[in-house]
């Protein structure tokens, strides 16, 4: 495909060398040493309708080994102003994501939205055609979600996902209103781990 050079040269530039991040919930640091699992990723294409979290394309279920490409388009002004891009994990797993836009003015941002608990955990949105970031599962069949649109006109984009091993236990500070509620998960001070993480909120 025409955008596999460039999604290969970005890995090798970005997962050649540590990848150190701070957790928001405050966490250690993670570093994902060395590329994707193998030498070509598994690529698809969306599929529309996409438009809605109950209509989101779900794409595949990920684990620690996965490695994928998806290439899609988006209008800034028309029916097709937002993509939903679904996936399942089968096991607690840490990704990195990259999001490019194609085209003189490409400009494309990404939400990651938990559709069970309808709720957008951060949105990338810097100026450019790039985006990227770093997101942990820690609930295995927990769906997940990119939502992508476009900023200044019609762009197409590719989303690579770089799949790592669970290597940490981040956890979310209990909540005074838990404690005092008596909340099971607040018993002796321990946290609730929260189905999904941002590692480095924008």
């Amino acid at each position: 495909m025409q955008h596999l050079p460039q999604s290969l040269l970005r890995t090798s530039i970005f997962l050649g060398a540590a990848l150190a991040v701070t957790f928001f919930a405050g966490c250690g640091h993670v570093t994902h040493v060395g590329g994707p699992s193998g030498p070509a990723p598994d690529r698809f294409q969306e599929l529309e309708i996409n438009d809605s979290p109950a209509l989101a394309d779900f794409v595949t279920v990920m684990d620690s080994r996965s490695f994928l490409v998806i290439d899609g388009h988006v209008e800034a002004i028309g029916v097709d102003v937002v993509d939903h891009i679904e996936f399942e994990s089968s096991e607690p797993i840490e990704i990195d994501f990259f999001l490019e836009a194609f085209g003189p003015y490409g400009d494309v941002d990404v939400s990651i939205y938990d559709p069970i608990a309808d709720e957008v955990l951060a949105t990338y949105a810097v100026s450019g055609s790039f985006e990227s970031g770093t997101i942990v599962v820690h609930e295995p069949w927990r769906p997940f979600q990119f939502v992508i649109d476009a900023y200044i006109e019609d762009a197409a984009w590719s989303l690579e996902l770089v799949a790592f091993p669970h290597s940490c236990n981040c956890l979310a500070a209990t909540s005074p209103e838990s404690a005092s509620e008596g909340d099971d998960s607040a018993i002796d001070g321990a946290a609730a781990v929260l189905p999904i993480e941002i590692l480095d909120r924008p």
